[in-house]
C-alpha cells in the first residue's frame, strides 16, 4: 500500500510538471506551432517558398506594423487571420518569424 501511494504521488507530480512545462513554452516555440498550422503551406517550412509568396526571413524588426497589417487584414492572395488568431498568437508568430530573420 505504501509503495502504491508513493507511485501515485510521483506520477501526479510528473503530470503537474509536464503541464506547467507546456504552459511555459517560449513565444518562439508557440509561434512555430502557429506558423506550421496557418502559414507553412504557402510560405514554406523555412519561411520561404519557391513560389511567389513573400520571403518572411526578410522582415526587419521595425516592420512589425507591416507584418500586423498583412497578417490581420490579408494581402493579395493571403487570407486575413485577424478573426482567427488571438493577439497572443500574433505576438508568438512575430517572435518566431523574427527568430528566423536574415538581418
Amino acid at each position: 500500500m505504501q509503495a502504491s501511494l508513493r507511485i501515485s504521488v510521483v506520477l501526479c507530480a510528473l503530470a503537474a510538471a509536464q503541464s506547467a512545462s507546456a504552459q511555459d513554452r517560449s513565444p518562439i516555440a508557440a509561434g512555430a506551432e502557429v506558423y506550421q498550422t496557418h502559414c507553412a503551406t504557402c510560405h514554406g517550412e523555412r519561411l520561404v517558398s519557391t513560389g511567389s509568396t513573400f520571403d518572411l526571413r526578410r522582415l526587419r524588426a521595425d516592420e512589425r506594423p507591416r507584418f500586423d497589417k498583412a497578417t490581420r487584414e490579408g494581402k493579395g492572395q493571403m487570407p486575413a487571420w485577424g478573426g482567427v488568431l488571438s493577439a497572443e498568437e500574433f505576438d508568438q508568430l512575430w517572435a518566431y518569424v523574427r527568430s528566423k530573420a536574415d538581418d
